[in-house]
């Protein structure tokens, strides 16, 4: 007679199962965090890819404010220049003072915070080089348009303290032109560079550099209603 055998199918299936088990679990708990960390790490990554956008949007409104700021003081003391030749009051004396001491802060502002804001610039296009936005900035809207106009400004004011006439040297240097020209090429600059910045954008930057040279190079030889001066 044969011997029975002490393994039969069930418990060699027990066994099997037995060992199988915690290798089973382990591969379950190694998946199961595996996916949590993963969870993780997209949540993390869409947490700095948000967080980066919305960094370098508060840079383009930074940068904004600074071009915006310097234009409208100097709109508003062309402006001011322009009522005070027309009726010169003591009234409009000391607005025109005023207005030249806040055009004056938005000079200063804008020339302490000049290399700050090109870094800005940086920042926006996500590039640690010279960029040709800065090349414009510099060439285009600073020598080419405000700086023009602020000598514009000051020859005006000047004549104006002395009871000259401001209007003479306002409109031989077309301060009208140059303050139109101020507003379209800053305002091309920060909206190009805003959509630069826009979530999944595949705006090229080539596209942006177009734009802005079209407009910032292109100098306007139209008149402004002075309506739209007098503020």
């Amino acid at each position: 007679m044969h011997r029975k055998s002490v393994w039969n199918s069930l418990e060699i299936t027990k066994l099997v199962v037995s060992l199988l088990t915690p290798l089973l679990l382990f591969w379950i708990g190694f998946m199961t965090n595996k996916g949590i960390r993963e969870v993780e790490s997209d949540k993390i990554s869409e947490q700095k890819r948000v967080e980066n956008v919305r960094s370098r949007q508060q840079a383009v409104q930074s940068f904004s404010k600074y071009i915006y700021e310097r234009r409208a003081r100097a709109e508003l003391l062309s402006s001011s220049l322009r009522r005070h030749a027309k009726s010169p009051l003591a009234e409009s004396y000391n607005e025109l003072i005023l207005r030249k001491k806040l055009y004056d802060e938005a000079y200063y502002n804008w020339n302490a915070n000049s290399q700050a804001n090109l870094f800005l610039i940086r920042q926006i296009l996500q590039d640690d080089r010279y960029t040709i936005i800065e090349d414009i900035v510099e060439k285009d809207l600073i020598l080419n348009i405000l700086r023009p106009l602020d000598a514009c400004l000051t020859d005006a004011y000047d004549n104006a303290i002395r009871n000259g006439d401001p209007v003479v040297i306002l409109d031989n240097c077309n301060s009208k032109v140059l303050l139109a020209n101020a507003l379209d090429c800053g305002y091309a600059i920060t909206d190009e560079l805003y959509k630069l910045t826009a979530e999944d954008s595949v705006y090229d930057i080539s596209n942006a550099k177009e734009i802005i040279e079209r407009q910032c190079r292109s100098m306007k030889s139209t008149t402004i209603m002075d309506e739209k001066l007098n503020h």
